[in-house]
């Protein structure tokens, strides 16, 4: 009954050697799993020398001498123990020359002559038989050979090994990984000093095997806790990653969408969000399909950027692309994502207006200049003819043609003339603000009268007045918008000139309540050539954008259809 009793206990640490290989399937954990082994096969040794009820000497001196290899092992497992922690802590580098891979072979080597003496008359003589008493039931006895010394031997290095693990698990840092081996620094003593204890005194052999189960559960309570923190520390780092792959992808610029097998959003960035004017945590769950304009950037593929515009009028040019994401798990993602080229695409198309200014300059150079000299002299004949017969109308009607065209060639030629200033002359240039709108005024309105439209002056200046700039440049600016809004109003219309200070600058206000311009044609405004009048010539406002920037000063068109147009001025002040 007492051999069952202790084969059955000498099965916990079998157990738990087999069970934690389940969690996991590292060095430390293998190490571990074959401690916990040599430690139940140690217990089973001693089982069987109980074992005289059920089996013959002969049988139990077979497994007494093969099940020995568990006290014998233990001692290289331990060596193991301090090396795995020098090898994978730098800090205990001191160690290395005592605790290495030939240390490791050399205490194995040891332990295998050991072992193999056991099998001998030189390890293992004979048994002799111990009779029931009121401490212990009868059991059998081992007499040893001449050299079990190896055996004593081995049990020392043990308590050396045990020693030298716990200074340099003393010395470890992380609080849970310490806590793991200094709880099996006092498993293995006590598994070692009950050992001792019952084998060479009067202490029943028996006594250590039920110790034996405090030290495998404390290792497995241990081990556990350790892995229990391992994984938390584990999941903290991934949640840490995680937070700070969102963050990542919450600041890229580019538009992020994730998807899973099923076409439902998983994931969105906030560009994306903030394109098509959705909260994240409503996106989250719905299908691709119910985002239609974006299934359209989608279908329109991948090579050419698909032009967007937003609910708020403002114009994307965004290149799309995706590419599918195949997790371990077997799930599957796509994640399509959105360049903005939208700053590109304006760059191209400011150098391709500069290279149209440039080419416009060049002809407007060299071919005005060569009309405008025989214009002047047909118009000289032509008004000699008139004067000859002042009753003839085709005559005044070829000279205002001419006029006209005259007047376009001179358009032509500021577009084309260059108007850097000289550095050694210094021309003072300045003129007042309000006598110069109010004469502008004065010229539109007679023909505002006529229209039946309206134009009135609000001046708002306080401190400034006087505007660096040449006369001009300034009336052939200021010619042209107003113009271009009394052109825009419908009678009864109205536009305003309001003058007032902005940044330390003269800011000038064209508003008029006329039919508006589209968004699409908005965005073109100032091209050469780009007009939407019928009798245009496109060339006007890519006057006055130029004539303002190379005068230091600022120009910008806002527009809402039918509501009106604000075209607004910043000079720079006297």
């Amino acid at each position: 009954m007492e051999f069952i009793l202790l084969l059955t206990v000498s099965f916990i640490p079998l157990f738990i050697s087999i069970s934690i290989l389940f969690f996991s399937y590292a060095s430390l954990t293998k190490a571990l799993s074959l401690f916990l082994l040599m430690l139940s096969f140690w217990q089973m040794d001693i089982a069987f020398l109980y074992a005289d009820d059920f089996l013959s000497i002969e049988v139990i001196d077979w497994l007494f001498r093969g099940l020995r290899m568990g006290s014998i092992f233990i001692m290289p497992i331990m060596f193991y123990f301090s090396y795995y922690l020098v090898k994978e802590n730098p800090f205990l580098i001191n160690f290395k020359r005592l605790f290495n891979k030939t240390g490791v072979f050399i205490v194995t080597g040891f332990s295998v002559i050991t072992y193999a003496i056991n099998f001998t008359e030189l390890g293992v003589t004979s048994y002799n038989y111990i009779g029931e008493t009121s401490l212990s039931p009868s059991h059998w006895i081992p007499e040893y050979g001449p050299l079990n010394f190896t055996f004593i031997i081995n049990v020392l290095l043990v308590f050396i090994n045990w020693f030298f693990l716990l200074i340099v698990t003393i010395q470890l840092k992380g609080i849970y990984y310490k806590s793991f081996y200094l709880q099996l620094v006092i498993a293995a003593m006590i598994i070692f000093v009950n050992g001792v204890i019952s084998g060479f005194s009067f202490v029943p052999v028996y006594f250590s095997s039920f110790n034996s189960i405090i030290a495998a559960l404390i290792l497995f309570l241990g081990f556990f806790q350790m892995q229990s923190e391992r994984i938390r520390n584990i999941n903290q780092e991934r949640e840490k990653q995680s937070d700070l792959l969102e963050a990542i992808m919450d600041i890229n610029p580019n538009y992020l969408l994730v998807s899973d097998a099923n076409n439902r959003i998983v994931k969105v960035n906030s560009s994306f969000c903030k394109l098509f004017a959705e909260a994240e945590e409503d996106l989250h769950g719905k299908r691709t399909a119910s985002l239609s304009s974006f299934l359209q950037m989608v279908d329109y593929g991948f090579e050419t950027p698909y032009c967007y515009t937003d609910s708020r009028g403002n114009v994307y040019y965004i290149q799309w692309g995706c590419k599918q994401l195949n997790q371990e798990t077997g799930e599957t993602y796509t994640i399509f994502f959105g360049n903005d080229v939208t700053e590109q695409k304006r760059n191209e198309q400011v150098l391709l207006s500069s290279e149209k200014m440039k080419v416009i300059g060049e002809m407007a150079a060299s071919v005005a200049h060569e009309i405008r000299n025989p214009l002047t002299t047909i118009r000289g004949f032509i008004q000699l003819l008139k004067e000859k017969s002042p009753d003839s109308t085709y005559e005044k009607i070829l000279i205002e043609e001419i006029d006209r065209i005259n007047q376009v060639l001179k358009e032509l030629l500021i577009l084309g003339k260059p108007e850097a200033k000289e550095e050694d002359i210094k021309i003072e240039l300045k003129l007042d603000a309000l006598t110069e709108v109010n004469n502008i005024n004065l010229l539109f309105e007679a023909l505002a009268v006529e229209q039946n439209k309206h134009i009135t002056v609000e001046n708002k200046l306080i401190t400034l007045s006087q505007i660096k700039m040449d006369k001009s440049h300034f009336k052939q600016i200021m010619i042209n918008v107003v113009k271009n809004s009394l052109e825009a109003i419908p009678s009864e219309g109205k536009v305003k000139i309001a003058l007032d200070e902005h940044q330390n600058r003269i800011r000038i206000r064209v508003i008029d309540n006329g039919e508006g311009i589209p968004k699409e044609r908005l965005a073109r405004i100032g091209e050469p050539y780009f007009t939407s009048k019928e009798k245009g010539n496109g060339i006007g406002l890519t006057i006055c954008f130029k004539l303002m920037g190379e005068n230091n000063g600022q120009m910008y068109v806002k527009s809402k259809k039918d509501c009106g147009t604000v075209v607004t001025m910043l000079f720079p002040a006297k």
